[in-house]
Protein backbone atom coordinates (compact mmCIF):
# COMPACT_ATOMS: atom_id res chain seq x y z
CA UNK A 1 0.00 0.00 0.00
CA UNK A 2 1.48 3.36 -0.58
CA UNK A 3 1.20 6.10 1.67
CA UNK A 4 0.79 9.69 0.30
CA UNK A 5 2.99 12.23 1.49
CA UNK A 6 0.30 13.91 3.54
CA UNK A 7 1.08 10.93 6.22
CA UNK A 8 4.57 12.06 6.25
CA UNK A 9 3.58 15.67 7.05
CA UNK A 10 1.12 14.59 9.57
CA UNK A 11 4.08 12.43 11.12
CA UNK A 12 6.54 15.30 11.63
CA UNK A 13 3.79 17.32 12.57
CA UNK A 14 2.94 15.42 15.44
CA UNK A 15 6.27 15.03 16.50
CA UNK A 16 6.89 18.56 16.71
CA UNK A 17 3.45 18.81 19.23
CA UNK A 18 5.44 16.80 21.38
CA UNK A 19 8.27 19.16 21.67
CA UNK A 20 5.89 22.07 21.55
CA UNK A 21 5.17 24.45 24.78
CA UNK A 22 3.71 27.37 24.67
CA UNK A 23 4.93 30.38 26.60
CA UNK A 24 6.77 28.92 28.41
CA UNK A 25 10.46 29.92 29.34
CA UNK A 26 13.51 28.48 27.76
CA UNK A 27 14.90 25.64 30.66
CA UNK A 28 17.93 26.90 32.47
CA UNK A 29 21.22 24.79 33.36
CA UNK A 30 20.07 23.68 37.06
CA UNK A 31 17.35 24.15 39.27
CA UNK A 32 18.58 26.92 42.03
CA UNK A 33 17.65 25.59 45.21
CA UNK A 34 19.01 27.27 48.64
CA UNK A 35 22.44 24.86 49.36
CA UNK A 36 21.63 25.59 53.06
CA UNK A 37 18.24 24.56 52.56
CA UNK A 38 19.12 21.46 51.24
CA UNK A 39 21.74 20.73 54.04
CA UNK A 40 18.96 21.70 56.62
CA UNK A 41 16.37 19.48 55.17
CA UNK A 42 18.52 16.04 54.61
CA UNK A 43 21.00 15.31 57.28
CA UNK A 44 18.42 15.23 60.10
CA UNK A 45 17.04 12.03 59.97
CA UNK A 46 20.32 10.31 57.93
CA UNK A 47 21.10 7.28 59.44
CA UNK A 48 24.75 6.59 59.78
CA UNK A 49 26.38 3.54 58.91
CA UNK A 50 29.69 1.65 57.74
CA UNK A 51 32.08 3.93 55.71
CA UNK A 52 30.16 7.23 56.89
CA UNK A 53 33.00 9.19 57.92
CA UNK A 54 32.47 12.20 60.95
CA UNK A 55 34.62 15.00 62.15
CA UNK A 56 34.67 14.97 65.90
CA UNK A 57 35.75 17.98 67.61
CA UNK A 58 36.23 18.39 71.74
CA UNK A 59 36.54 21.86 72.41
CA UNK A 60 37.78 21.52 75.70
CA UNK A 61 40.40 18.69 74.60
CA UNK A 62 41.36 19.61 71.11
CA UNK A 63 43.76 16.51 70.60
CA UNK A 64 40.77 14.37 70.77
CA UNK A 65 39.85 16.20 67.64
CA UNK A 66 39.85 13.63 64.77
CA UNK A 67 38.09 12.67 61.34
CA UNK A 68 36.94 8.42 61.75
CA UNK A 69 35.18 6.31 59.48
CA UNK A 70 32.59 4.00 60.87
CA UNK A 71 33.63 0.82 61.51
CA UNK A 72 32.52 -2.70 60.24
CA UNK A 73 31.23 -3.17 63.90
CA UNK A 74 29.25 -0.13 63.71
CA UNK A 75 31.59 1.68 65.93
CA UNK A 76 34.16 5.01 65.52
CA UNK A 77 37.68 4.30 66.61
CA UNK A 78 38.42 7.91 69.09
CA UNK A 79 40.98 6.68 71.05
CA UNK A 80 41.07 7.77 74.86
CA UNK A 81 37.80 9.18 74.12
CA UNK A 82 36.00 5.84 73.39
CA UNK A 83 34.19 3.55 71.21
CA UNK A 84 30.95 4.21 70.37
CA UNK A 85 28.45 2.70 68.35
CA UNK A 86 27.02 5.00 66.21
CA UNK A 87 25.69 2.90 63.25
CA UNK A 88 22.15 3.40 62.57
CA UNK A 89 22.06 6.50 64.73
CA UNK A 90 21.47 10.35 63.64
CA UNK A 91 24.29 12.94 63.89
CA UNK A 92 22.20 14.42 67.12
CA UNK A 93 22.44 10.12 68.81
CA UNK A 94 26.02 9.66 67.85
CA UNK A 95 27.02 13.28 69.04
CA UNK A 96 25.29 12.07 72.80
CA UNK A 97 27.17 8.61 72.38
CA UNK A 98 30.30 10.46 71.83
CA UNK A 99 29.88 12.49 74.79
CA UNK A 100 28.40 9.23 77.08
CA UNK A 101 31.63 7.50 75.86
CA UNK A 102 34.24 10.38 76.83
CA UNK A 103 32.47 11.23 79.37
CA UNK A 104 31.83 15.23 78.44
CA UNK A 105 28.65 16.66 78.34
CA UNK A 106 26.78 16.60 74.98
CA UNK A 107 27.41 20.82 74.64
CA UNK A 108 31.13 19.69 74.48
CA UNK A 109 30.92 17.34 71.49
CA UNK A 110 30.86 18.65 67.97
CA UNK A 111 30.12 15.97 65.37
CA UNK A 112 30.12 16.61 61.66
CA UNK A 113 29.43 14.02 59.01
CA UNK A 114 32.10 14.85 56.46
CA UNK A 115 31.58 11.97 53.41
CA UNK A 116 28.38 10.34 53.18
CA UNK A 117 29.78 6.87 51.98
CA UNK A 118 27.24 4.18 53.10
CA UNK A 119 23.89 5.99 52.00
CA UNK A 120 22.73 5.11 48.70
CA UNK A 121 19.67 6.18 46.84
CA UNK A 122 17.26 4.00 44.04
CA UNK A 123 16.26 4.48 40.73
CA UNK A 124 13.56 2.72 38.76
CA UNK A 125 12.84 3.64 35.20
CA UNK A 126 12.80 4.67 32.85
CA UNK A 127 14.12 2.35 30.32
CA UNK A 128 12.78 -0.74 30.87
CA UNK A 129 11.90 -0.20 34.93
CA UNK A 130 14.82 -1.80 36.07
CA UNK A 131 16.20 -0.49 39.41
CA UNK A 132 19.41 0.87 39.79
CA UNK A 133 21.60 1.76 43.24
CA UNK A 134 23.26 5.32 43.49
CA UNK A 135 25.11 6.73 45.78
CA UNK A 136 23.84 9.14 48.25
CA UNK A 137 25.97 12.92 48.02
CA UNK A 138 24.10 14.29 50.38
CA UNK A 139 20.92 16.63 50.30
CA UNK A 140 20.31 16.58 46.59
CA UNK A 141 16.88 17.88 44.96
CA UNK A 142 15.42 15.07 43.00
CA UNK A 143 15.86 16.51 39.21
CA UNK A 144 19.77 17.37 40.03
CA UNK A 145 19.75 13.51 40.88
CA UNK A 146 18.18 12.13 37.57
CA UNK A 147 20.56 14.34 36.01
CA UNK A 148 23.72 12.98 37.72
CA UNK A 149 22.18 9.62 37.21
CA UNK A 150 21.82 9.69 33.60
CA UNK A 151 17.66 8.81 33.59
CA UNK A 152 17.31 12.37 32.24
CA UNK A 153 19.78 15.05 30.25
CA UNK A 154 20.93 18.28 31.97
CA UNK A 155 18.24 21.16 31.57
CA UNK A 156 15.77 18.47 29.97
CA UNK A 157 11.49 18.34 31.57
CA UNK A 158 10.93 15.34 29.47
CA UNK A 159 10.28 12.82 31.73
CA UNK A 160 6.84 12.70 32.74
CA UNK A 161 5.50 10.84 35.69
CA UNK A 162 8.54 11.36 38.46
CA UNK A 163 7.91 10.21 41.94
CA UNK A 164 9.73 9.94 45.62
CA UNK A 165 9.32 6.91 47.62
CA UNK A 166 10.05 7.44 51.46
CA UNK A 167 10.06 4.85 53.58
CA UNK A 168 10.69 6.37 56.65
CA UNK A 169 11.87 3.14 58.32
CA UNK A 170 15.04 4.65 60.35
CA UNK A 171 13.03 7.30 61.56
CA UNK A 172 10.13 5.11 62.46
CA UNK A 173 7.28 7.25 60.43
CA UNK A 174 4.81 6.39 57.69
CA UNK A 175 5.96 5.80 54.62
CA UNK A 176 5.18 8.89 51.97
CA UNK A 177 5.16 9.43 48.56
CA UNK A 178 6.31 12.75 46.67
CA UNK A 179 4.63 14.31 43.00
CA UNK A 180 7.81 15.49 40.95
CA UNK A 181 7.00 18.35 38.01
CA UNK A 182 9.89 18.36 35.95
CA UNK A 183 7.91 20.75 33.79
CA UNK A 184 7.24 23.08 36.45
CA UNK A 185 10.78 22.86 37.84
CA UNK A 186 12.85 23.37 34.65
CA UNK A 187 10.42 25.88 32.50
CA UNK A 188 8.57 27.66 35.56
CA UNK A 189 11.43 27.68 37.82
CA UNK A 190 8.74 26.39 40.35
CA UNK A 191 11.15 24.42 42.78
CA UNK A 192 7.92 23.09 45.51
CA UNK A 193 7.97 19.77 44.26
CA UNK A 194 11.67 19.60 43.59
CA UNK A 195 12.00 16.85 46.20
CA UNK A 196 15.26 17.35 48.66
CA UNK A 197 16.50 13.37 48.45
CA UNK A 198 17.60 11.88 51.74
CA UNK A 199 19.31 8.40 51.95
CA UNK A 200 17.05 5.39 51.16
CA UNK A 201 14.76 7.16 48.84
CA UNK A 202 13.21 5.71 45.61
CA UNK A 203 13.05 7.68 42.59
CA UNK A 204 10.44 6.09 39.95
CA UNK A 205 10.74 7.52 36.26
CA UNK A 206 7.77 6.85 34.22
CA UNK A 207 8.06 7.71 30.00
CA UNK A 208 9.56 10.25 28.39
CA UNK A 209 6.76 11.93 26.21
CA UNK A 210 8.94 11.48 22.93
CA UNK A 211 8.81 7.38 24.38
CA UNK A 212 5.08 7.70 25.13
CA UNK A 213 3.87 8.79 22.12
CA UNK A 214 5.98 6.85 19.92
CA UNK A 215 3.45 3.94 20.99
CA UNK A 216 0.50 5.75 18.85
CA UNK A 217 2.78 5.83 15.48
CA UNK A 218 1.88 3.32 13.12
CA UNK A 219 4.02 0.57 12.65
CA UNK A 220 4.54 1.90 9.23
CA UNK A 221 5.56 5.27 10.44
CA UNK A 222 7.93 4.52 13.29
CA UNK A 223 11.04 4.30 10.71
CA UNK A 224 10.62 7.94 10.00
CA UNK A 225 9.20 8.99 13.30
CA UNK A 226 12.50 6.92 15.19
CA UNK A 227 14.85 9.08 12.41
CA UNK A 228 12.96 12.20 13.35
CA UNK A 229 13.87 12.45 16.46
CA UNK A 230 17.03 11.16 16.34
CA UNK A 231 16.37 7.59 17.50
CA UNK A 232 17.83 6.03 14.45
CA UNK A 233 21.54 6.96 13.14
CA UNK A 234 21.64 8.29 9.40
CA UNK A 235 22.27 5.04 7.41
CA UNK A 236 19.66 3.33 8.91
CA UNK A 237 17.31 5.95 6.61
CA UNK A 238 14.51 5.65 5.98
CA UNK A 239 13.69 1.60 5.89
CA UNK A 240 15.24 0.12 8.99
CA UNK A 241 13.36 -0.77 11.96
Amino acid sequence: MKHSPLCAVLVVWLAGCTETRLCRRPPPLAPQLPADAACALGEAGYALGCGDVLEVAFPDRPEWDCAVSVGLDGRVPLGDAGSPHVQGKTLDAARAAVAEAAKVEPARVTVVLADYRAGRVYVTGPENKLRRTMPFRGPEPVLEFLWRAGAMKPGSAELRDVRVLRSNVATGGKPEAFRVDAEAIVLDHDHRSNVILQASDEVVVGETRRSSFSRLVPDWALPFYRRLVGLLPPDAWPWAL
